[in-house]
């Protein structure tokens, strides 16, 4: 059973290993696009109020992540959405995106932003199913990054339990 939670420090280096073999694998030349110092020490990137690190586990395994940082009063950026390939088309995806959305609306965010290459197809789709509006595109030499948008106040459902 897959079990969306609060990152716990044990969990530093099975998210470190999930995220750094999906950028690998599957988005080598996008990685320059993407520094990874918030992932070497998650207590810290995502630890200030209103700011969340979220895990799905499977039994103990981490088999997806997504974070929650503060970018003004009113937005939220929504980062590091990942999900273990072989754990992928199992809605982990679609619960890691309501959790943090959830939890954007707890803490009073009005808007979530999430910022990603054109080559992150399955994210993108994703969060397009959940809501999400394509507000800007920027070309960098050969990687088009692309903003997503999604207003909060429709979306929270009141009561959610985040753990």
């Amino acid at each position: 059973m897959i079990i969306v939670r609060r990152f716990a420090l044990g969990d530093a280096a099975p998210v470190i290993e999930l995220i750094t073999q999906i950028m690998s694998q599957e988005f080598g030349e996008a990685k320059a696009a993407y520094p990874t110092e918030d992932i070497q020490n998650i207590q810290t990137s995502y630890g200030a109020l209103g700011e969340a690190f979220l895990v799905a586990t499977d039994e103990n395994r981490i088999v997806g992540t997504i974070g929650v940082k503060k970018e003004d009063d009113r937005v939220a950026l929504m980062r590091r959405l990942f999900v273990a390939a072989a754990y992928r088309r199992r809605n982990i995806g679609r619960q890691l995106i309501e959790n943090a959305v959830q939890f954007c609306g707890e803490v009073g965010y009005q808007e979530v932003v999430f910022k990603t290459t054109s080559k992150m197809v399955q994210a993108i789709e994703l969060c397009k199913k959940c809501g999400f509006v394509q507000r800007a595109k920027l070309q960098l030499g050969p990687i088009e990054l692309l903003k997503f948008s999604l207003p909060i106040r429709d979306h929270v459902k009141v009561g959610r339990n985040h753990r």
